[in-house]
């Protein structure tokens, strides 16, 4: 209770606050400075070494996940009012969170992969910035609730990305109004469905959007690297998504897996945003499938945002962070 008090002033406190604290202490990497904002912020953030749980305590870490998504997730208020509903997809276990604006500015329908590894998050750790995201792009999205690993290896989640697009088409969405988003694990869900439709010769969305996502299990980048720690998110949790996800390596040479081994083509992938953060050490990965793309002549856009970390968008109450999430949103809605 304390603790959010004293963020609650943080957040109050004005940017030129932060500016000048930064003037003393400033984190520089590849010509680029640490939000001084987001550098204190970090300290309030509670983190956890993967490699130190075993299977078994896989539901209280996820718990536990829960509450700290609740407690850094400082998210604005919705810009217009959203009603949500649950929704059922009949034969199967899958769960979607249908969000819908008072006033729409698009036909397109938003399919949403939630991030956390592929291990942890819920349509619940998302729902905040959902709220936010469906108000202030006009557009309905639906949050697909997928299997999580361990418990379910890859492509089970791919299957059921497979099946919450293939529900939208059943339910009268044309391809062309679909477009697919996600963050981190969310992100490569969607980028790997983006994909296998490709590669399947399925209808594609006409579009996707891929926030700092989660790329390939190759881990040695600069950025992953550089920033394998102190800055959120690290290169040993990475590590251990990538080993939870897969049952062996034969997968590494899946393009569903590693991004990077895809072969694209100009026609037959939607146009795309990627959003990468300067210290984050998935940023050079995304920057890698952003050129494979652009090999291709396949429409790609990044928007980088050198001084901020991996999961801004869930915290952005912090003020530099907003200003990137209105700005991507604003990208995106050129797109929809």
């Amino acid at each position: 209770m304390f603790k959010k008090i004293i963020l609650n002033f943080f957040f109050f406190l004005p940017a030129w606050f932060f500016e000048f604290i930064g003037i003393f202490n400033k984190t520089i990497s590849r010509g680029h400075i640490l939000d001084s904002q987001t550098k204190i912020f970090l300290n309030f953030i509670p983190t956890k070494d993967l490699d130190e749980i075993v299977n078994i305590d896989i539901p209280r870490i996820r718990s536990s996940y829960e509450s700290r998504a609740s407690f850094i997730s400082t998210v604005p208020k919705p810009v217009q009012s959203v009603l949500f509903e649950d929704i059922q997809i009949k034969q199967s276990n899958l769960r979607m969170r249908k969000y819908s604006p008072s006033k729409s500015h698009t036909n397109k329908s938003i399919l949403y992969f939630h991030g956390g590894g592929y291990a942890f998050g819920s349509i619940e750790t998302h729902h905040e910035l959902l709220m936010y995201y469906s108000a202030y792009l006009g557009a309905e999205i639906y949050s697909l609730g997928y299997s999580l690993s361990p418990e379910n290896k890859f492509p089970v989640a791919l299957a059921d990305a497979m099946t919450s697009y293939e529900w939208l088409l059943n339910s009268g969405v044309l391809p062309k109004n679909i477009s697919l988003c996600g963050d981190s694990a969310g992100g490569h869900l969607a980028a790997s469905l983006s994909y296998k439709l490709s590669q399947d010769d399925l209808p594609l969305p006409d579009s996707q959007l891929l926030i700092y996502p989660m790329i390939s299990p190759g881990c040695e980048t600069e950025s992953f690297k550089l920033y394998e720690s102190n800055y959120f998110l690290t290169a040993s949790n990475m590590r251990w998504i990538w080993k939870k996800l897969s049952d062996n390596n034969m997968n590494n040479n899946n393009p569903c897996f590693d991004l990077l081994g895809g072969v694209f083509q100009k026609d037959k992938f939607p146009k795309s945003i990627i959003v990468t953060a300067g210290f984050d050490p998935l940023c050079d990965e995304a920057e890698k499938y952003a050129y494979l793309l652009h090999q291709k002549h396949i429409n790609i856009h990044q928007l980088h945002y050198p001084s901020l970390i991996h999961g801004f968008a869930s915290m952005s109450k912090l003020k530099r962070a907003k200003l990137a999430v209105d700005n991507f949103l604003d990208e995106y809605k050129k797109i929809l």
